[in-house]
């Protein structure tokens, strides 16, 4: 059987947290004859828990023997986890509020295909600099009309 591990087993584990870092070792230890595999937004959640470490972190996860294969959305993975963590030295400076988990993801994924298309350009390129954007608020039509297609006035309603 596959068992997917929660982030919040693994920090458990890499904090030997008081509460739960036993129950939590054993609970990975009894199913290590089964295949234990993390989900992509594990990985990321755990960016800050290794301060950015991508070699840190694969590391540990070989150490418990926990795969991290994405099938074909390593370079969104990697880009999500590099962009969370930044995002949570800026939050701890007091740069940043809130934690846009998806839109780290939603970024990352866009990132790895080649540009977004949102109304949110400022929040993306908070994340993600180097990410093609395009905004419908920024290609509104032109307020010039042609002569060819002239306005007509709405009947007013009975």
């Amino acid at each position: 059987m596959t068992w997917v591990v929660d982030t919040c087993i693994l920090i458990d584990v890499l904090k030997a947290d008081p509460i739960f870092a036993r129950s939590s070792s054993a609970a990975l230890q009894s199913k290590m004859d089964d295949v234990l595999i993390i989900a992509p937004i594990t990985y990321v959640e755990l960016a800050p828990a290794f301060r950015g470490n991508v070699e840190a972190q694969n590391e540990f996860l070989n150490a418990l023997w926990i795969r991290y294969d994405f099938e074909g959305n390593r370079e969104a993975v990697l880009a999500a986890h590099k962009s969370l963590y930044e995002h949570v030295l800026r939050k701890r400076l007091g740069m940043e509020e809130r934690r846009p988990i998806a839109d780290v993801m939603i970024g990352a994924y866009a990132l790895s295909k080649g540009g977004l298309i949102t109304r949110n350009e400022s929040d993306f390129k908070t994340l993600y600099p180097a990410l093609s954007s395009l905004s419908p608020a920024s290609r509104r039509p032109s307020a010039k009309r042609s002569s060819a297609t002239p306005s007509t006035p709405k009947p007013a309603p009975p």
